[in-house]
């Protein structure tokens, strides 16, 4: 392996800038909390706001044409790299507004709090954008720490720091499976670059340590996905985080770790697919029933839709199955369009969380729900039509992002996860059709602290830009949309 100093450019700066701004902005706002004169809430939430939006007007501005690496390959550029970044900043920002007309707002916007969740975005963005497994890891890494300290410490409760503690244990244990993995391919290989482990995994592709590698690498990736039965940490975070972070966990997390399998799965090891395929599919399996079984008996929302999202893992871990197998560009599209659906519909269904919460009720029941309608219709219909689309039916992106991934399947002979999946997603139309009933169809129950939401501009903006293009992605923007994931896919599956 070469440890000779990489050349710096210019370019390497240009392209490194969405990171490099996150991490002055980190800086910046961790000296807000030691001067109290611009460390006032409106003080801390103005800087967060400007050095996202720069960072994200940075990644659009970023040349992505051809894909380039800087550093020896420590940091990569390119259409993937792009959407990853523009995707991540696009729900930290939505995120960060959205906080800011909740009850937590005075405990977020604190310097301290605002330098922890840039650090956690900074930290993903390296890990979208890079091709070597040591940069991987430092940020998965970078970005997992600071989720820690944000689920414990934005609003430190004995729950939230219990939650904080399980994912902190569990995620370290995932964070060993994953180091041990990476070390068993460089002890193969040789090299850290996923270019090089491409051209040297399918000459010894029954390397006992290659294939190890391969599963571990996994395994670990699969514990920060929650994929079953390594999501035991999903429901008591979600429950317990403030539900800005459980939103973001939801979402940034997702997108994270699954651009990152396809770089590591549908490239660097797609030549030893019967390798890691079967224990994929396996837990594609347990994910999408477990997820699914386990969602009909809860009755806290964020509870509920933490089994949900592992069911979503499934979903998704079946589009990567179909990569390994199939290859070509229209599985990454697939899973890329399911990405940004299940995004969509996720910061829709929690940004209406976040504002019916108060500081005597932080966890929406079923039983808060109950006859809602009648005094919040609108923020009712707009939940419901979040619940059709996370079920799966039409004409929402739900619908359009499980056809592709099942087609993508079918295309890789994948019949019986497809038949799982189908048989999941009939699972789940019972308890998101439970809050539709609940809202709509009975009386209100009384409850030791009931909701009292203040209008909020804010929250019916995103609301209701989500509820739109939840509906038009899923009828008139499918094919144009995936067009351009294909042409962006093409870049990665090249590899």
């Amino acid at each position: 392996m070469n440890f000779s100093f990489p050349t710096v450019t210019l370019d390497f700066y240009i392209s490194a800038l969405p990171v490099l701004i996150l991490c002055l902005g980190a800086i910046s706002a961790m000296l807000q909390s030691v001067f109290k004169k611009v460390g006032s809430e409106t003080a801390v939430f103005g800087l967060q706001i400007v050095i996202l939006i720069g960072a994200l007007l940075a990644a659009l501005l970023a040349p992505n044409s051809v894909e380039t690496a800087y550093l020896s390959g420590n940091y990569l550029t390119g259409l993937i790299t792009q959407f990853g970044q523009v995707t991540l900043l696009v729900i930290a920002i939505i995120i960060s507004i959205l906080f800011k007309d909740t009850w937590l707002k005075a405990k977020f916007f604190r310097g301290e709090i605002s330098s922890l969740y840039q650090m956690v975005i900074s930290g993903m963005l390296v890990m979208v954008s890079s091709e070597d497994l040591i940069t991987l890891f430092v940020g998965l890494e970078l970005s997992s720490i600071g989720l820690y300290a944000l689920l414990g410490y934005t609003d430190p409760t004995r729950k939230s720091q219990e939650g904080a503690i399980k994912y902190f244990v569990l995620g370290s244990f995932a964070t060993a499976l994953l180091m041990f993995g990476f070390g068993l391919l460089y002890s193969a290989t040789g090299t850290m670059r996923l270019s090089e482990i491409v051209e040297l995994v399918p000459k010894m592709a029954d390397h006992n340590w290659v294939q190890l590698g391969a599963l571990f690498a996994m395994v670990g990736l699969g514990f920060k996905l929650a994929l079953a039965p390594f999501h035991l940490w999903a429901p008591d975070a979600y429950e317990a985080a403030p539900t800005g972070i459980t939103a973001l966990m939801a979402t940034s997390v997702k997108v994270m770790i699954i651009l990152v399998a396809m770089r590591i799965f549908g490239g660097g090891l797609s030549s030893i697919y019967e390798v890691w395929m079967p224990a994929l599919m396996f837990l594609a399996v347990i994910s999408m029933i477990a997820g699914n079984v386990m969602a009909l008996v809860q009755n806290s929302l964020k509870r509920m839709l933490a089994y949900s999202s592992i069911a979503h893992s499934g979903y998704m871990a079946v589009a990567i199955c179909a990569i390994g197998n199939l290859g070509g560009e229209f599985p990454y599209a697939a899973v890329l369009y399911y990405l940004i659906g299940y995004a969509i519909i996720s910061i829709g269904s929690f940004g209406i969380l976040m504002w019916l919460e108060n500081d005597q009720n932080d966890n929406i029941t079923l039983d808060n729900l109950s006859g809602m309608a009648s005094k919040h219709p609108k923020a009712c219909f707009a939940l419901a039509v979040f619940m059709f689309a996370f079920a799966g039916m039409p004409p929402t992106v739900g619908f359009i992002s499980k056809f592709f991934v099942f087609n993508a399947a079918l295309k890789a002979n994948l019949v019986s996860l497809v038949v799982i999946g189908i048989i999941g997603s009939s699972i789940s139309l019972y308890y998101y059709l439970r809050v539709i009933v609940r809202m709509f169809m009975s009386e209100p129950v009384k409850v030791a602290a009931p909701l009292a939401p203040k209008n909020s501009v804010i929250v019916s903006l995103v609301v209701g830009v989500a509820v739109i293009l939840v509906v038009l992605l899923g009828t008139v923007l499918p094919g144009p949309v995936m067009d351009h994931l294909i042409s962006t896919s093409l870049e990665i599956a090249r590899n």
